[in-house]
């Protein structure tokens, strides 16, 4: 059983591991409060996503959109020590960066560490920011007729609200260098070359580690796969819940496609399923 094969299971990515769609007030500060405590504009019906799954599935309130996000529930069908180390609009620099961190504090125990990674959209990055003393996310769109950057936004955490300036704050900064910096076709290609290096280290030093999907290697012109069996058969939890029915918008009157605790808890059971045959 994997349980006796790792102490440690890390998974990283970005909102569709985190539980993204299925904040409670735990997770995020998005709306101002009024007299009463109680936070306002929930007209669309999104912080009301507990109470509807309660009504309709029985299911209880939950604290924080870790509790029923597939890491959580892998642990609790493994009993294996579990850290969702995911972030809602982080991109593969971040997942590179906090993934290292953790295996340089856990190095020791490196080959009794399970690595799973959640590949997110290469139209995210991240920069250190001297104004903040912290990491800074950067998300970003393409110009369908032209290659280069469309609209931006950048800030330090999606939900907290007292971060919902970082994006004015930055702009002028950030604005005339991506102008002259950021070009999407060298973005992927410097983002797979960073990808690649950093699943070589982690299959140089047996980091027993999946991915999420193959990484594009024509991007930077290399023509044989090195990954084929580390990528998880069952594709991304984004992909298994738009396949099998299990997003958000699936299983409740909430317009939102990220994974629904359903579909986290039919995830979570493919994987440890597939990963039971796999190191028995």
């Amino acid at each position: 059983m994997i349980k006796d094969r790792f102490k440690i299971a890390y998974f990283n990515g970005c909102s569709f591991t985190q539980g993204g769609g299925l904040e409670t007030i735990n997770d995020v500060e998005w709306n101002e409060r009024d007299e009463k405590g109680f936070e306002k504009g929930l007209e669309d019906g999104r912080r009301d996503v507990l109470k509807i799954y309660n009504q309709i599935y029985g299911i209880p309130y939950w604290n924080s959109r870790l509790d029923v996000a597939y890491p959580s529930i892998f642990a609790n069908l493994t009993h294996i020590q579990t850290i969702n180390d995911s972030q809602s609009g982080g991109g593969i620099e971040r997942i590179i960066r906090t993934t290292q961190d953790f295996l340089a504090d856990n190095w020791e125990i490196r080959k009794n560490i399970l690595v799973i990674l959640e590949l997110a959209d290469f139209q995210r990055l991240e920069f250190y920011s001297n104004t903040f003393s912290d990491y800074v996310l950067f998300n970003y769109t393409i110009h369908p007729d032209l290659n280069i950057l469309d609209e931006w936004f950048s800030c330090r955490d999606y939900s907290k609200r007292n971060y919902s300036e970082d994006n004015n704050q930055l702009k002028p900064q950030i604005d005339s260098f991506a102008k002259e910096f950021l070009n999407p076709k060298s973005i992927f290609q410097n983002l797979t070359r960073d990808l690649i290096n950093f699943l070589s280290f982690l299959q140089l030093n047996d980091i027993t580690f999946y991915i999420s999907e193959e990484p594009n290697y024509e991007m930077i012109g290399i023509k044989e796969k090195m990954f084929s069996e580390r990528v998880l058969p069952i594709g991304s939890p984004y992909q298994w819940a738009q396949v099998n029915k299990g997003r958000i918008v699936d299983e409740v009157p909430i317009e939102d496609v990220h994974p629904g605790v359903l579909g986290h808890r039919g995830y979570a059971k493919e994987l440890v399923s597939y990963l039971e045959l796999k190191h028995r």
